[in-house]
């Protein structure tokens, strides 16, 4: 088992910071990375920490001026990301059965995306990444890894690997809880000594693929950890549009149920209505009732309540009555017994939006819906 040792140390270049890692020998790479990718020799890595909303057509460009400013060699492999690399730069050693692997990762997930969806909501995310640059130095990023391991692999092992950091690294998002699946630039470098003896596999059931899968999953992890890059949480309102569910939807539901009071203007109802939504949206009772809905709602579309077959989550079925429990409990914290009346009244009739939702959310909607407006009679009422 060949010894890995790196050297890492940080410099000011061209206006960039910078993170240049040396390792003891000179070793095989393949990578995806932007300058000597693909199959390449190297002991020198670059990362160079590039601004927020860095926008070059030439990249290389200053990726070379900065080679030059620093006498690296021209054949080290180079990296750009605009996390701080200062703060994110993360070294992970693992053993297993014998393998040795040292990842080195760079990580920040702002740019975050479950491999083939679309981002479509980069605006706000840039404003959100500015507020939280000024609070706490944080910026956009990338998760760059250089994953080495111990012994000499065979192409196809390389190519098992990268199969193996690229799991490890969603890995390591998901421990922290983010859902997606990596950022829209990530880059891997696997790395190993030259040698005539080489592994053939390096899989998620090898030792050198654990010991690989085990350091990427944690150095991800701890860069994450180290810009306090944590999932953002949401509220109910944010969580039904998954559903395509508006606040306006949930207004218009309400209102086929409403039997018209003449000295009540319809307007000025919509107006509380939605008022309310606003503030039960900051209620941190309502909001983990209304995600505790969404979340097992979640789990019965892919059949993963445990008692029910396969296919019956989405007949609704009449044994499973938690779904009624949990609208029933919102109904009544909002507007106390008044609300179940009222949530028993939408349960029958499941108006507008509401009557397109599976079990869970049909019923967390009508408790919502049936409480707030059991609210709005009750005030209107009192008010004269």
């Amino acid at each position: 088992m060949n010894d890995i040792s790196a050297e890492v140390t940080f410099h000011d270049s061209m206006g960039f910071e910078v993170a240049v890692v040396r390792l003891n020998q000179e070793m095989e790479v393949m990578s995806s990375a932007m300058k000597n990718g693909g199959e390449h020799l190297t002991d020198t890595f670059v990362i160079i920490e590039v601004p927020k909303l860095y926008d070059h057509s030439e990249p290389l460009e200053d990726m070379d001026a900065v080679f030059a400013d620093l006498s690296i060699p021209e054949h080290a492999v180079g990296f750009m990301t605009a996390a701080e690399v200062r703060t994110v730069l993360t070294v992970v050693d693992s053993q297993f059965e014998g393998s040795l692997c040292k990842s080195i990762v760079t990580a920040g997930v702002s740019n975050r995306v479950r491999a083939g969806d679309i981002i479509t909501d980069m605006p706000e995310r840039l404003r959100r990444s500015v507020e939280r640059a000024e609070q706490r130095k944080r910026r956009m990023g990338t998760i760059n890894i250089i994953a080495i391991s111990s012994a000499p692999l065979s192409t196809e092992a390389k190519m098992n690997a990268a199969i193996v950091v690229t799991e490890a690294k969603t890995a390591g998002m998901q421990s922290l809880g983010h859902p997606e699946t990596g950022t829209t630039s990530d880059a891997v470098a696997i790395v190993c000594p030259p040698g005539d003896e080489r592994l053939q596999y390096c899989g998620t059931g090898t030792p050198s693929g654990i010991a690989m899968a085990r350091a990427t999953r944690e150095a991800v992890a701890q860069s994450l950890r180290s810009r306090e890059d944590f999932p953002e949480a949401y509220s109910f309102v944010k969580a039904l549009e998954e559903f395509d569910v508006t606040p306006a939807q949930l207004w218009d539901a309400a209102l086929e149920l409403y039997i018209p009071n003449p000295e009540w203007e319809t307007e000025e109802l919509k107006t509380m209505f939605l008022s309310s939504l606003e503030h039960y949206e900051k209620d941190i009772n309502v909001n983990s009732l209304m995600m505790a809905a969404v979340l097992i709602e979640r789990w019965g579309a892919h059949d993963k309540i445990f008692g029910l077959g396969r296919g019956e989550f989405a007949s609704d079925p009449v044994h499973l009555i938690a779904d009624e429990m949990l609208g029933m409990q919102l109904a009544q914290y909002i507007a106390g017994t008044r609300g179940l009346f009222e949530f028993h009244r939408f349960d029958r009739h499941k108006p507008g939006v509401i009557g397109r939702m599976g079990p869970f959310i049909d019923d967390i909607l009508c408790g919502l819906v049936g409480g707030i407006m059991s609210s709005i009679y009750t005030k209107k009422f009192e008010e004269g």
